[in-house]
């Protein structure tokens, strides 16, 4: 059986990395659910340095009412959607109790446990589909529809399509 080495994600804020000119920073920006509740802010984004493809937003969950814990989160890029019209992020289908069972995030020991874990609480109808993941392949852990940064930029899912470039960027590279 093939071995597969873990590519540790990087979060964008400790990192050389910045936004592409003329593309929004979406750190400070506040997180709601569909009905408009606050959820909380984004954080940070963690990206893979390999491939410069975002995987998550951090979302810091503190002082939103919802007794879930001041705790920060880590949400896949997919299941989530951009609004610049607002400067807000969109959760459409994640509930406070997903949110309440996520584990918190830990710079210091994001392993394939914890993203597993993640896939496991925000699930999908593919996800019952899927064999337990026996060993971790980030290539084809992150094909699953949570990883789409087509899904985040569907604005609200209004079916626009994203066709741009978006990218985080430092001297020699381009990510998003």
């Amino acid at each position: 059986m093939e071995k597969y080495i873990y590519r540790y994600l990087l979060g964008l804020k400790n990192s050389d990395f910045q936004i592409v000119e003329g593309e929004p920073n979406i750190i400070g920006w506040e997180v709601k659910s569909e009905s408009d509740s606050y959820i909380g802010e984004v954080n940070d984004l963690l990206f893979d340095p390999e491939s410069r493809s975002v995987r998550y937003l951090v979302i810091d969950l503190k002082d939103n009412g919802m007794e879930l814990g001041d705790k920060k989160v880590m949400i896949p890029i997919g299941t989530a959607h951009l609004h610049t019209s607002d400067d807000e992020v969109v959760l459409p289908n994640i509930t406070a109790s997903q949110l309440a069972s996520l584990p918190a995030y830990d710079e210091n020991s994001t392993v394939p446990a914890t993203e597993v874990q993640i896939r496991e609480v925000i699930g999908s109808p593919q996800t019952q589909r899927e064999r337990e993941i026996e060993e971790f392949n980030q290539n084809e852990f992150y094909a699953h529809e949570h990883f789409d940064k087509n899904r985040f930029y569907q604005r609200g899912g209004s079916g626009q399509e994203y066709t741009g470039d978006r990218r985080l960027s430092n001297r020699k590279f381009t990510i998003w």
